[in-house]
């Protein structure tokens, strides 16, 4: 077989979407594409890497006989994204704030070899046109573990999950410390999610006759939550994530 000198870069991404009104909306699912390779002086055969969420397979990219597999949740589309978030509601459900929903968040490796794997987290706010609203904290989009908040201190002690220091609130990014053999998952990095209630806190009531409106000052506003995966082969590891990551593995401890 050919093989090519590529790193593999698993990029799975998804948003959920939040929509604020006089009472809490439904929630209905967004989708954020982004694409991108990287490359480096080495040698790989078959690598592949899998978001999972609550069990199942959001988005897999796997290098196959000189070729990349490409499957994801969302049947009628081509891109390596596929939708997080979709079954966060039951039917005719309304989303209610401070309620936590169930989001284990894991990862495959979906390839033939052993693999270091690496996850970003990406959570923020957008208004109605878009842009995004920096006034609310990426932190209101409460993703945890073990009932502790991701952006806490302890939230990955005694895990197998490095959080790279330069991590921000907005831009989560979390190294898998040691080989994550073929076929194998990975500790989950996520178990809940959950909407803070501070982000309706702000709200004015206009009162005319008996007709009493709420206006939320964050009303329209969309959340996100995109998720990216990928991975590096065992050989030459430390070179390989310097090239693809740009980190010192030694100085992470996750080797």
């Amino acid at each position: 077989m050919k093989k090519k000198n590529f790193i593999t870069y698993g990029l799975l991404v998804a948003a959920g979407v939040l929509l604020l009104g006089s009472a809490i909306g439904s929630t209905q699912a967004a989708l954020t594409y982004y694409s991108e390779n990287y490359t480096a002086e080495i040698t790989i055969s078959q690598i592949g890497v899998s978001l999972m969420e609550n069990g199942k397979v959001v988005s897999s990219r796997d290098y196959n006989e000189d070729k990349w597999d490409i499957s994801t949740n969302k049947k009628d589309s081509t891109s390596a994204s596929g939708a997080l978030l979709t079954n966060m509601l039951k039917k005719d459900e309304k989303l209610a704030l401070n309620k936590k929903y169930d989001e284990v968040l894991r990862v495959k490796n979906s390839g033939s070899i052993d693999q270091y794997v690496r996850v970003r987290i990406y959570r923020y706010w957008t208004d109605k046109d878009g842009k995004k609203v920096t006034a609310l904290s990426p932190d209101l989009i409460d993703l945890r573990i073990k009932d502790k908040s991701i952006n806490d201190k302890e939230a990955y002690d005694g895990s197998r999950w490095v959080k790279n220091p330069e991590s921000t609130r907005e831009c989560m990014e979390l190294y898998y410390k040691g080989i994550l053999p073929s076929e194998s998952e990975s500790e989950s990095f996520a178990d809940v999610i959950r909407i803070d209630g501070q982000v309706a806190d702000e709200a004015t009531v206009e009162t005319k006759g008996n007709i009493i409106t709420t206006t939320y000052k964050y009303d329209g506003v969309n959340f996100h939550l995109d998720v990216e995966v990928d991975a590096v082969q065992t050989h030459n590891a430390k070179d390989a994530m310097k090239s693809a990551w740009g980190v010192d593995a030694d100085a992470l401890g996750i080797l």
